[in-house]
């Protein structure tokens, strides 16, 4: 019995309660004259475990560990060593005077034995600094040609550190990184293809040309092989058809030996986007056969890669419904979860009911993130099937009853909420659902969202009484903010539904007497409104609540609502994967855009070679014009005034310990009826530091050239010495290739809000009309072609026109704005987006406002 007892206590841990003062102390036995090796490797055994647990070792007492440490290197013990090694890096950062232990590393980077070579380079990396580094540059060099993998891994290893803080130093070792990319070690080959990709990253121009060189080596690491295909991948991103050698090269990459390369490749391919079903297919016959791996890394793998091709080509994965099948019954429920719900993408509307069987056997036993995957899937399901709302909604409805975190709750709500947006049939057994959810829901912010919407929504149904009791429940039993919710909601039923008016203010003044001020001020504001008349009651609360629902839709970004539509419908559009930001966060960039547009204007009227021109008309966001990691990362704003156009440069000078003097931007472009005035260049740009140059282009007030104009930063560039600061006295002029400057129609125009669009529309009349009828064959849907059309005007949609509905055939985008001329113009726009008899959309476009001349240049340009 004794026996059995002490076999179910628990072991001590090996180095329990060992103290830093007492383990310290025993470092002095590094210093004897004949080293007990065992003895020595127990100590700084311990010494590390208690860095590990977050011990400090400062100042003093670390210099003095890191010096009796270094001392253990005169022995030949290769576990001591290696663990003297480590003792060395991390004591580099803590301790003092650590370069001066560089001299021994040194010599054994020119050791025989390859360990000692490939630890000392790696140790020598921490406690090397700037004016090291020279010497020893050489032999690191030598180091990435070693013949051993270890040693030429290690080097590697340090340039891909030291690329950070060295990038010039680093850069001159790509012949030798070259030649370590063809030898045959496997950790040598990943880490020579990651740092020439490090150091061409920026230019995507050198990625391609590494890309298509690296193709023709035989490389034998399949980690180097992932690598390259994601390499491959972002070139194939960018240009897929111009790149037919590197898709062929990710497509043979399916049949390798190696699980790791293949999967790599299947996902490459899956991941490009307007791709066809042909190009994937033989990614999705690999997939297929993983299906059925009896490795479940490999069956997870396969089925979450096809459950997201299957959320924008759901044919393409048809052919792996039966393997999908067999794995609904897999011992891991995570698989068996995303085999069902990939089903569902693909799946008939007649194995609905089925799979809806299958999924609340298990439902309960998985994670909540993969529960939101099952609900992204039904919401999915629900738009492309929408005769099956009801059986879809009582299924969202009872796993609001589930067990769950705030991630799985508010996936559901946002499901059902996406489904009342879509399906009108489902708009009062959705509402229904989310007015029983909320007697018991513990998440405040849920609460209060679901009572906004039955306030908004709730007075169109065909019995509105039903929800006042839901309501006021929460007035009773909740908190503050859930009740304060809870009394605007009733004030919205009372202002739209007459009949309901009386008892909704019996119960307001019974919230008159409530402990909390927000509620109590609520419900005292409310009953006055109520109690006056209808034309107050429609400005005080209809409109404010119309307003406040039009500010929430202009400042949200687009929901997956109509994305979801239009997949089930025949012109399918792929679903991004971004998520969605509230609206405080779209308001708080829309402010942060307003503040810098005027910080832009403030610093272009502060020259006083350009504060002649005045406030511009127009000024557009900044647009950069190169990488956010290149040497010169260079903005553009164009500031638009009548008779004149100003591209404002912001010029960031990345480059360490380099002045730059007369900094200027040539502009070369054949634009007609514009022509270059003057410059305000940068007189000087130290390293690190930000400033503009302006080119100022004149034009006549009544011209608008539009076109693309070449751009190169000219540049007197000048090193600057370390030591003192100051630059030489002689420069090196130099040129850096710019991205193009598009000048475009939206640039001289103002977005205008203005109160009664239909009663201006009318003021200016038909005389001052011109319309046209446009074949948009390029559009994929209605969406699509009012987003560009008002993208390519500039202006300011009006009365919630901006977003299309869905499930319509025809929708009237309302445009107002002003044009830059010598008194600026106003024009009105309607635009008619539809589709015709050969489903294909079409644009009727109307503009009144301004001269006939302007008019039909819009039109013009609108065709061009």
């Amino acid at each position: 019995m004794a026996l059995n007892l002490r076999d179910e206590e628990e072991e001590a841990l090996p180095f329990e309660g060992i103290d830093k003062a007492t383990t310290l102390q025993e470092t002095k036995h590094f210093n004897s004259s004949t080293l007990d090796t065992r003895r020595c490797k127990h100590t700084l055994i311990k010494i590390l475990y208690l860095l590990s647990l977050g011990e400090s070792v400062q100042g003093t007492e670390a210099t003095e560990l890191f010096f009796n440490t270094t001392k253990l290197l005169q022995s030949q013990d290769p576990t001591l060593r290696r663990l003297v090694y480590i003792m060395v890096k991390d004591l580099s950062t803590c301790a003092e005077h650590v370069f001066v232990a560089s001299n021994t590393l040194c010599k054994d980077m020119n050791s025989n034995d390859d360990m000692y070579k490939a630890n000392a380079i790696r140790a020598l990396r921490k406690i090397t600094d700037s004016s090291m580094l020279g010497p020893i540059e050489r032999y690191l060099k030598q180091a990435v040609v070693d013949k051993a993998d270890t040693v030429s891994s290690a080097a590697i290893v340090t340039g891909i550190h030291l690329s950070q803080s060295h990038p010039e130093m680093v850069k001159r070792w790509s012949g030798e990184v070259g030649e370590a990319l063809k030898q045959r070690g496997v950790m040598a080959q990943y880490h020579a293809l990651a740092l020439l990709h490090k150091l061409r990253k920026n230019d995507k121009l050198s990625v391609s040309k590494l890309v298509q060189s690296v193709n023709t080596t035989p490389i034998r690491s399949p980690m180097a092989l992932c690598l390259l295909i994601r390499m491959c991948t972002d070139v194939l991103k960018e240009d897929f058809a111009g790149s037919p050698d590197l898709s062929q090269f990710v497509v043979n990459s399916l049949k390798h030996s190696s699980e790791m390369v293949i999967f790599e490749a299947a996902k490459c391919l899956c991941s490009l986007k307007n791709v066809s079903s042909k190009d994937l297919t033989p990614a999705i016959l690999v997939l297929q056969l993983y299906l059925t791996s009896h490795k479940p890394v490999l069956r997870f793998a396969a089925v979450r890669l096809l459950n997201k091709v299957a959320t924008t080509q759901p044919l393409a994965v048809t052919t792996c419904n039966i393997d999908m099948e067999s794995l609904i019954s897999d011992p891991n429920r995570n698989i068996a979860t995303l085999a069902i719900t990939t089903l569902l993408k693909t799946g008939s509307e007649f194995s609905i009911d089925r799979l809806m069987k299958q999924i609340n056997s298990f439902i309960s036993d998985i994670a909540d993130e993969f529960k939101v995957v099952v609900i992204d899937a039904m919401k999915l399901l629900c738009v492309k099937f929408p005769h099956k709302h009801t059986v879809l909604l009582g299924f969202l409805s009872d796993a609001l009853r589930d067990e769950g975190g705030y991630p799985f709750k508010k996936a559901i709500v946002d499901a059902i909420i996406t489904i009342i947006d879509t399906i009108p049939q489902a708009k009062e057994e959705g509402l229904l659902h989310l007015c029983e959810f909320i007697e018991d829901c513990e998440f405040t912010l849920l609460s209060q969202r679901i009572l906004h919407l039955l306030g908004q929504l709730g007075p169109t149904t065909s019995q509105p009484h039903k929800f006042i009791r839901y309501i006021y429940n929460r007035v009773i039993l909740e908190t503050p903010a859930v009740r304060a919710a809870s009394v605007s909601a009733l004030a919205k039923f009372a202002a739209s539904c007459a009949p309901l008016r009386p008892s909704i203010r019996v119960l307001l003044q019974r919230v008159m007497q409530d402990n909390d001020d927000e509620v109590r001020d609520r419900a005292v504001f409310y009953s006055r409104v109520l109690e006056s008349s209808e034309e107050d009651i429609a400005t005080f609360i209809v409109e404010v609540s119309n307003n406040i629902k039009s500010m929430q839709e202009k400042l949200a970004p687009k929901k997956d609502t109509f994305r979801l539509v239009e997949e089930a419908l025949p012109r399918p559009e792929e679903i991004s994967g971004e998520g969605e930001k509230t609206a405080a966060e779209a308001s708080e960039q829309m402010v942060k855009a307003h503040k810098a547009a005027e910080k832009a204007v403030a610093e272009l009227m502060a020259q006083p070679t350009l504060k002649a021109l005045g406030r511009p008309h127009k000024t557009s966001p900044p647009e950069f014009i190169t990488d956010s990691e290149s040497e010169f990362v260079v903005s553009v704003m164009k500031h638009s005034f009548p008779g004149a156009v100003v591209f404002a440069f912001s010029v960031h000078n990345n480059m360490d310990d380099v002045l730059l003097e007369n900094v200027t931007i040539k502009m070369d472009g054949s634009i007609d009826g514009l022509w270059q005035k003057s410059q305000v260049p940068i007189k000087s740009l130290a390293s690190g530091a930000v400033a503009t140059c302006f080119v100022v282009f004149g034009r006549q007030p009544d011209a608008f050239p539009t076109g693309a104009m070449v751009n190169v930063l000219s540049f007197t560039m000048k090193e600057v010495d370390k030591d003192t600061g100051e630059p030489d006295a002689e420069g090196t002029e130099d040129e850096y290739q710019l991205e193009e400057v598009v000048l475009n129609v939206c640039d001289y125009v103002e977005p205008y809000e203005t109160p009664n669009f239909h009663k201006d529309w009318d003021e200016i009349g038909e005389l001052e009309q011109h319309a046209e009828t446009f074949v948009l064959a390029h559009m994929k849907n209605l969406q699509a072609a009012a987003d560009e059309l008002i993208g390519f005007l500039g202006m300011e949609p009006h009365n919630n026109t901006k977003t299309v509905p869905p499930k319509v055939k025809a929708h009237t985008v309302l445009l107002c704005g002003r044009l830059c001329t010598t008194a600026p113009t106003k024009l009105l726009v309607k635009a008619k987006v539809f589709y015709n008899t050969d489903n294909v959309v079409t644009l009727e476009f109307v503009i009144r406002g301004g001269t006939e001349e302007i008019r039909s240049f819009l039109a013009t340009e609108l065709v061009s």
